[in-house]
């Protein structure tokens, strides 16, 4: 494919603005120095339903026909999606020919451009043009720097990210009692694995239970793959669950959505008063699938480069943004004799390595499936109009494979056997001067004086096998609510759910051992920062849009494929079987469970 971009500076509050030419479709991007693309569309949808209510409420008038065409075609052009005439018609809300005659005199008026779709040159996509995306983005960031000045935050301060709780920047009060007013229900039950929030809930039932106002039972299930399938028996019953809530891994969604074993949620978050804005844009969309949201984030954690910063310094080396940098360091490091080994990362056969493997896929620029490409490091995430087909053959592929068995004589002897835990423990004891892996179980050197990692680590995005996918995956863990589940139940079930994801009860995880918010608004207290120096480092990330959902893309039957594809390459790192035939079966193994 022919890719000419050409990129220049404007001095006028942008970071750049980018033109790309690909496969005869102009694309113009502008960058707003204090608003990711996340920021951009939380903002245009609260001007959109403002302007809403406006009409209804005051003029009695629901076509605003205007601002509809240029938050119609701003959105799409986020999202690198056509835009018709026809369809700009149909989102503006007037009669055709009037709506016509409108967008005609927008392209004169050079707010849109048209640009050649066929050789024909008789069909047009149109585009808004360079002075109406930075017109209409500056408008956006004057009400962002309204509504921050409004809360305290200076005008330009970007420490405000538009939707956050009014509770941003300070210090959040202990958690405060629910107050159970039901008869009938005074029990909650729930089903999760035992990572590090999950451990906090359990060692400290007592504490729950008094800030709920019931009784909590809650079941641990150690094996992600027994805690999937524990999920699934659970809906098949045709009585009641036997739990009221599920904390499901981020990947599973797609799988316990397609098998009706959750609830979709959207409808109850909208009657219950939950803030979701406050929530990563990662993690909510994480939750979802086909645009339906299925569970409440209660720990997102990225994939990150944990390294030791006090070590690096010793010898010189810059932080690895790049895998060849990283490389480098782990040969430097090799020679030092300073530690067993330059780095750790799971590569048990099954999940943890084929984890690794799709994550570094990430990394050279492919998710493990045709998802579309938008721009950037960004991927779409709607698949309903692709057929879907996995990437194992994928250039992608064959260079993560590779970086992975170079990492071999730079990891650990039993590398073989570690899975999450193991690593980042190897780390924590001084073993080695990296680990890459996911970001709540920094606690494990965080919160341990005795561990030579305290005090002494830096974190960064994983490094980026080609420019610019210097990304990290995201993942964690959601809290749903089973399908069969008693109607009656759910409002109490619902209530229960925004206790434990408050931001009271988050800082409260963190206090006790989890370094892991879903929100915005815990990350920014002064008490948390000053905990550990991950929460600034993941703060930055999220709002450089570091963060990807795409690269573990929650197909039903991505849990079959995950681990059928770690077995196979188990084979090609440890027993030295051919790469080619290695990544050819793991296709087809991977065709199979697609069909």
């Amino acid at each position: 494919m022919t890719k000419i971009i050409y990129k220049f500076i404007v001095l006028f509050n942008c970071k750049y603005i980018q033109f790309e030419y690909i496969d005869k479709t102009f694309i113009l991007s502008v960058y707003i120095e204090f608003m990711n693309r996340n920021e951009i569309t939380t903002l245009l949808n609260f001007v959109d339903k403002t302007r809403l209510l406006f009409n209804k409420k005051i003029t009695n008038n629901t076509v605003d026909s205007e601002w509809r065409i240029f938050s119609y075609v701003i959105r799409n052009h986020l999202d690198n999606k056509i835009i018709t005439t026809t369809s700009i018609i149909q989102s503006s809300g007037l009669p055709f020919a009037t709506g016509l005659r409108r967008v005609n005199k927008l392209i004169k008026e050079k707010k849109l451009i048209q640009r050649v779709k066929t050789k024909s040159g008789k069909s047009f996509s149109i585009h808004p043009s360079s002075e109406l995306i930075k017109e209409f983005t500056l408008y956006l960031s004057s009400i962002k720097s309204e509504i921050a000045s409004s809360l305290g935050f200076g005008e330009l301060n970007d420490s405000y990210y538009f939707g956050m709780s009014l509770s941003a920047g300070n210090i959040i009060p202990s958690p405060k009692v629910f107050i159970n007013t039901s008869n009938r229900f005074k029990k909650i039950s729930i089903l999760s694995n035992d990572n590090p929030t999950f451990k906090v809930i359990n060692n400290n039932l007592d504490f729950f239970e008094y800030i709920l106002d019931c009784k909590v039972e809650h079941i641990i299930e150690n094996d992600l793959k027994k805690l999937l399938n524990l999920i699934i028996k659970n809906s098949e019953k045709k009585k009641k669950s036997k739990f009221d809530i599920v904390g499901f891994n981020l990947p599973w969604v797609g799988q316990l959505a397609n098998l009706n074993t959750l609830l979709p949620l959207d409808d109850y978050i909208d009657s219950s008063g939950f803030n979701l804005r406050d929530f990563h844009f990662s993690a909510i969309r994480s939750s979802s699938y086909n645009n339906k949201l299925f569970g409440v984030p209660i720990e997102t954690i990225p994939d990150l480069l944990f390294y030791r910063k006090d070590i690096f310094e010793k010898y010189g080396l810059s932080p690895p943004k790049k895998f060849d940098d990283l490389l480098a360091a782990c040969e430097i490091l090799k020679k030092s004799n300073e530690i067993e080994s330059p780095i750790s990362w799971p590569a048990r056969k099954g999940q943890p390595l084929a984890t690794s493997f799709i994550l570094m896929m990430a990394n050279f620029g492919k998710p493990y499936v045709n998802l579309r490409h938008i721009g950037e490091n960004t991927y779409d995430l709607d698949t309903q109009k692709i057929v879907i087909k996995t990437n194992f053959l994928s250039e992608a592929a064959f260079k993560a494979a590779k970086v992975l068995k170079s990492l071999i004589p730079y990891s650990p002897t039993d590398l073989s056997l570690q899975s999450n835990d193991e690593c980042v423990e190897y780390y924590s004891k001084g073993k080695s001067a990296m680990v890459m892996n996911w970001s709540s179980r920094a606690h494990q050197f965080e919160l341990n004086k005795n561990s030579p990692a305290f005090k002494n680590s830096g974190y960064l995005p994983r490094p980026a096998g080609i420019e610019p996918f210097q990304v990290s995956p995201i993942g964690g863990f959601s809290l749903g609510i089973p399908s069969n589940i008693l109607n009656d139940k759910i409002p109490f079930v619902m209530k229960t759910i925004q206790s434990l994801v408050s931001p009271e009860i988050i800082k409260y995880y963190i206090e006790h051992g989890s370094l892991s918010s879903p929100v915005f608004s815990v990350a920014n207290d002064p008490e948390v920062r000053t905990l550990s120096p991950i929460f600034n480092e993941l703060d930055k990330m999220e709002r450089d849009e570091r963060f990807v959902e795409w690269a573990r893309y929650p197909l039903p039957s991505y849990s079959k494929i995950i681990e059928q594809v770690g077995n196979e390459l188990f084979e090609f790192l440890f027993l030295n079987k051919d790469l080619q035939t290695t990544l050819e079966q793991c296709q087809k193994s991977a065709s199979r469970l697609l069909d």
